[in-house]
């Protein structure tokens, strides 16, 4: 096997921006670029030379079969894949020019730009309804100007504030599946990131659940950039501006066949395998 470097061993681009700090503005969507990306667990490659662009203030949805790497490279987008014990990655992420895993850059502050929901709802059980919307500031240290305020904000935001505006004292683990989803995704949405990573999020919820954070997507769009993995091809043609096609074919690793526009890959792919996957052929 090659033996690769880790982006953070890449020599320095001295025209690159070096850190999040002062050159990025909380809250302003960013665009993730994706080089060379490969991924290891104990020795074994499972992911493969993914070059990939995903534009500010769109919808990037990755779609493939399972274990073709989507999540891996998800979680690769905010630096969640080394904490893995035996995981190891080459390549760059590049977060408008600034690279999230170059040196001194700390991986806490990353995930205040990128942040992300994960596929089973986790509202910290012990906390309230309000207390999970501020949690993830209080965990960065930051202290907002108005908490009300950014609370009624972030509900709004998540499709959630109509439903539990008189109700911010309960804990938030007595929501409904589909509520715990929105809240996740209104502590998310509270630390202002740049970009929201979304493993997955209807998965396990109803359709009425599922339509609603749907609803909630298109109307983030505009503020924040989001990538979502789904299995759901529907989900993927109506919520996303752009997709991407992972597949892991017989012993090898995931890889990106094919990109772009989501009517494109939906309506005129130019790979037989794509045409296979979104038509129910396999997967």
């Amino acid at each position: 096997m090659t033996t690769t470097l880790p982006p953070s061993s890449a020599p320095t681009d001295p025209d690159r921006p070096a850190s999040f700090s002062g050159t990025h503005v909380l809250g302003e969507p960013g665009q993730i670029d994706a080089d060379g990306v490969c991924a290891w667990f104990g020795g074994r490659i499972v992911l493969e030379s993914v070059d990939l662009v995903m534009e500010k203030s769109k919808v990037t949805a990755l779609i493939g079969p399972s274990g073709c790497g989507k999540s891996t490279f998800l979680r690769i987008l905010n630096r969640m894949h080394e904490v893995v014990p035996g995981a190891q990655l080459a390549g760059s992420v590049e977060l408008d020019g600034v690279d999230i895993y170059g040196p001194g850059q700390r991986a806490m502050e990353t995930r205040r730009h990128i942040g992300m929901v994960f596929q089973k709802p986790n509202p910290f059980p012990a906390m309230t309804i309000a207390e999970n919307v501020l949690a993830g500031l209080k965990f960065s240290r930051i202290s907002p100007a108005n908490k009300s305020d950014l609370i009624e904000e972030s509900l709004t935001k998540g499709g959630l504030w109509n439903e539990v505006k008189d109700r911010l004292g309960e804990l938030g683990g007595a929501l409904s599946g589909g509520q715990q989803q929105r809240l996740c995704i209104a502590r998310s949405l509270a630390v202002k990131p740049r970009v929201l990573l979304m493993d997955e999020p209807c998965s396990a919820l109803d359709p009425t659940s599922t339509l609603r954070i749907e609803q909630t997507i298109k109307e983030i769009a505009d503020e924040v950039t989001v990538v979502i993995v789904t299995h759901n091809m529907q989900q993927a043609q109506r919520v996303s501006d752009y997709c991407a096609f992972f597949l892991a074919e017989e012993n090898q690793p995931g890889r990106v066949i094919e990109s772009g526009r989501t009517e494109m890959i939906f309506g005129e792919p130019t790979d037989q395998r794509t045409f296979d996957y979104v038509n129910g052929q396999f997967g």
